[in-house]
C-alpha cells in the first residue's frame, strides 16, 4: 500500500455524534469490531475489549480513566504516562490533540514498551446517555505503520453504578499483523486494566 493510501482520520466529535456508544457492549466472536470516534468500522482488523460494572458514578470513573499523573498509583498496565510541559494537572489540562507517550507492562514478556497517545475526544456531559473519552495511537507516519483508537465509554446505570466499556481497535497497516501476534496479551493487560480501575475508583 503506497504511504498516500492510509485513509484520513474523520472528526472524533462528528463520528462520535452518529453512533450509540452507550449500547456497545464487547463483541461476543473473535472477528467482531467495535467502531470507534475517528476511524469507524473501514478496515479494522480486530478488537479488544473489557467491559464490568464498577461501584461509583460514571463521572468518577470517568475522571480516573483522564488522570494520567495518577496511573502509576493504580494501574498495572499503563505504568507510566508521560506529558507535555503545557499540561500540569489531570484531568484538568487535558486538551484534543493532546500527545502523551505510554509506557506499558507485560505485553513482551519482562520488558517495557512504549506508544504514542493522542487524545481524540473528550465528552463528560452525558447528554447522549453516556460519557466517552478516547484516544488513538501515533505510529509517526501517519497512521501507515498502523491505526488503533481506544474508547472508554461509562453508562450511569442508575443505581450508583457505571457499566465501563473500555477496547481498542486495530485497523489495516503494514504492522497490524505483527501487533496481532500480541492479541492474546493484550487482551489479558485489557481485563487487568479495567479491574484495576474498578478497583481504585471503588476505594476512592
Amino acid at each position: 500500500m503506497p504511504l498516500s493510501a492510509a485513509p484520513l482520520a474523520t472528526s472524533a466529535s462528528l463520528v462520535s455524534r452518529q453512533v450509540d456508544y452507550g449500547s456497545l457492549h464487547c463483541p461476543e466472536g473473535p472477528l467482531s469490531t467495535l467502531v470507534t470516534p475517528t476511524y469507524g468500522t473501514r478496515e479494522a482488523i480486530f478488537t479488544i475489549c473489557s467491559e464490568l460494572v464498577i461501584n461509583t458514578g460514571p463521572l468518577t470513573a470517568y475522571n480516573a480513566i483522564l488522570d494520567f499523573k495518577s496511573y502509576p498509583r493504580w494501574n498495572s498496565f499503563i505504568i507510566d504516562v508521560a506529558l507535555p510541559d503545557n499540561v500540569t494537572s489531570t484531568p484538568d489540562d487535558i486538551y484534543v490533540g493532546m500527545a502523551m507517550k505510554f509506557t506499558s507492562n507485560g505485553l513482551i514478556g519482562g520488558l517495557n514498551t512504549t506508544s504514542t497517545e493522542v487524545i481524540s475526544l473528550f465528552d463528560p456531559s452525558g447528554s447522549q446517555g453516556y460519557l466517552i473519552n478516547a484516544w488513538h495511537y501515533d505510529d509517526g507516519i501517519g497512521g501507515v505503520g498502523s491505526r488503533a483508537e481506544h474508547p472508554n465509554i461509562f453508562v450511569d446505570l442508575g443505581n450508583g453504578s457505571t457499566r465501563y466499556l473500555s477496547y481498542e481497535t486495530y485497523y489495516a497497516g503494514l504492522t497490524t499483523g505483527t501487533i496481532a501476534l500480541l492479541k492474546l496479551q493484550l487482551q489479558h493487560q485489557w481485563d487487568i486494566q479495567a479491574n484495576d480501575l474498578k478497583a481504585y475508583v471503588e476505594s476512592l
